[in-house]
């Protein structure tokens, strides 16, 4: 596999580019060649005519490509350019679709896609562009993208516009122009590795802010039942719609889904005093203020560019939230530096949204960088291509805490101040004050969510967990509950003492967390009984886990006694589940398995 990348500025350019492209050996052998392009200029008929130019020049390309704020090109920012950044693959194969939702419903779009998904081998990868600001479907078509393939990294970006431009219009295209839709690639192969990862860098301060009212999925209208507009008025002083976006861009809203941080970028603040996003929000999560620290941001992009570098890529895209340029300036092309240092041909655009699902978690995200890596391996390249994972340490706490007295110390920001800025030190001391203020409230949380027995969830905060995914109606068939009792428990108690008793809670407790997944949730539901939540979970994964459990718990060695049992019930999450069916009917599989022999798990209703 190989890339190539170049910044077209006029039809001469893109001429030369593409005839050098078509003459080359690269193309010539190629099984596929995938074209992306990324520019600002939101006319439909230039799109049209660079999109036909490319298909003319190189017959055997298929194009995928969005309008954005800015495309660069092997580390530079372009001003007025379009990017074209040439993919050649000589043992994968590339498949594009597009659905536009202007002629098209979601549920039939969704349908389609997951047919063809299942007449796809050795899938690999799925880039998305997509019209973030014009539907509201995009989050919900990928999330069940996201929930069928949850091994398969999505990642893309969010089409939008130059800043100051006299006209909102965005497009995605591929064979087609497209106002309101997706375009997706489809990449297979073998041999074939993609490497998705993201950085964020804002830190979270301030008190948790519920979500109370929303529209179409992305307009927040309340937080706290308070207009959202009153609430940067209340923290900030910004009031007046006029550059809306340039006063709030260092401080985003941070929210946590699936236990993985993602911001919101406000966009636009309406009359109604109503803000805007370019991504999805939904009633009832809740929201936080961030802020940023320039050295911070920079560190952890360069700490994911040189986990990047170890893998010897053959192809690097970047997605890039406009908000990091808005913030970082001038010292946002270190970052692509950072990137464009080791591999030359990195192409991207600044983006209205980046994407990346992954393992469950992530989504539409704002004020982050995601970098997708590409390599054909060969048969000889063994453990160099082993998998492992980019993890990415945040803000503070009792174990990652950023010193900031340490970080970024190689870091030369542009500019000319030789003491320390005013705005570094403001930060520093913002650090520092909500490290304390994070540690302080971690107590009472725990205290206030964690049973101090176990070390797991209290009942209150895993009926918490299970009332928030049965909200998510789109996942629900995706949800499963296992619930499990300690078997002959009172024996332990009266023969043995509670000490004794205790022992066992904790250890059959933390057996069964070690054999769950990172999303899933523990707690203890009282007494000797536990309740397990698995989000984005087919049944028999359910019942394996279920199993798992069981066994591990039944190998477990005690010095008093022979061994401790466990009996389980599994149940899926129906459409029309509230908490209370979900838990009675995980509890009457529990009651199955406890007065039929014990020591083994039910899901099914066997005994009416």
């Amino acid at each position: 596999m190989k890339q190539k990348t170049s910044a077209i500025q006029d039809s001469y350019d893109a001429v030369k580019f593409l005839e050098a492209i078509k003459e080359s050996q690269d193309y010539k052998t190629a099984t596929a060649v995938l074209v992306n392009i990324f520019t600002e200029r939101t006319q439909e008929e230039y799109i049209a005519y660079i999109s036909s130019m490319v298909r003319t020049k190189l017959e055997k390309a298929k194009i995928s490509g969005l309008t954005c704020l800015r495309g660069f090109a092997q580390g530079e920012r372009v001003k007025r350019a379009t990017i074209l950044t040439v993919f050649f693959f000589f043992s994968s194969d590339i498949e594009i679709l597009e659905y536009d939702f202007d002629s098209l419903s979601i549920q039939s779009a969704k349908d389609d896609f997951l047919k063809k998904l299942t007449q796809c081998s050795d899938l690999k990868g799925i880039q998305v562009f997509t019209t973030t600001l014009k539907n509201n479907v995009t989050n919900e078509f990928l999330s069940s993208i996201s929930s069928e393939l949850a091994e398969i990294p999505v990642f893309g970006a969010g089409a939008g516009y130059p800043v100051g431009s006299e006209t909102s219009d965005l497009f995605v295209f591929g064979e087609n122009i497209h106002e309101n839709g997706i375009v997706i690639t489809l990449f297979r192969g073998k041999n074939l590795r993609i490497y998705a990862e993201t950085t964020l860098g804002w830190t979270p301060i301030g008190k948790e802010m519920k979500v109370t009212g929303v529209l179409n999925n992305r307009i927040l209208k309340t937080l706290d039942d308070v207009i959202a507009g009153d609430v940067y008025k209340n923290y900030l002083g910004v009031s007046s719609p006029e550059y809306f976006v340039e006063n709030t861009c260092e401080f985003p809203f941070m929210l946590k889904r699936n236990g993985k941080w993602i911001a919101r970028v406000p966009v636009h603040k309406d009359e109604d005093g109503y803000i805007h996003f370019t991504s999805d929000i939904h009633k009832g999560e809740k929201l936080v203020f961030s802020y940023g620290a320039k050295k911070l941001i920079l560190q952890k992009a360069f700490n994911l560019a040189e986990y990047m570098s170890r893998k010897n890529l053959e192809g690097l895209l970047l997605h890039i939230c406009r908000n990091r340029v808005m913030y970082l300036k001038d010292d946002e092309n270190l970052e692509l530096e950072a990137f464009s240092n080791f591999y030359r041909e990195t192409a991207g655009c600044y983006a209205f949204a980046e994407i990346l699902y992954k393992n469950n978690s992530g989504g539409l995200q704002n004020s982050a960088l995601v970098a997708i890596g590409f390599r054909e391996a060969s048969e000889t390249d063994g453990n160099m291509y082993a998998e492992d994972c980019y993890v990415e340490d945040f803000f503070y706490g009792n174990d990652k805490f950023v010193d900031f007295t340490k970080v970024g110390e190689d870091i030369i920001l542009n500019k000319k101040n030789k003491p320390l800025p005013f705005e570094e030190r403001l930060v520093n001391f913002l650090h520092a004050t909500s490290r304390d203020l994070y540690q302080a409230n971690q107590k009472l949380e725990e205290a206030a969510t964690i049973d101090a027995l176990t070390k797991i969830f209290n009942r209150k905060k895993i009926s918490e967990r299970i009332s928030y995914e049965l909200k998510k109606r789109d996942t629900a068939s995706h949800t499963n509950l296992i619930m499990f009792d300690i078997d002959n428990f009172k024996h332990v108690n009266d023969t043995y003492g509670h000490d004794m008793g205790d022992e066992v809670l904790v250890r059959v407790a933390q057996t069964a967390k070690q054999c769950i997944r990172e999303q899933d949730s523990i707690g203890r539901w009282g007494g000797e009984e536990f309740m397990i939540l698995l989000p984005g979970s087919a049944k028999d994964d359910a019942v394996a886990i279920a199993e798992r459990i069981r066994s591990a718990v039944n190998s477990l060695d005690w010095e008093q006694m022979n061994h401790i049992s466990i009996s389980l019930g599994v149940t899926t999450v129906r459409e029309n589940d509230d908490i209370q069916t979900a838990y009675k009917r995980v509890d009457s599989r529990l009651y199955y398995a406890k007065t039929h022999g014990k020591n083994c798990v039910v899901s099914e209703d066997l005994d009416e």
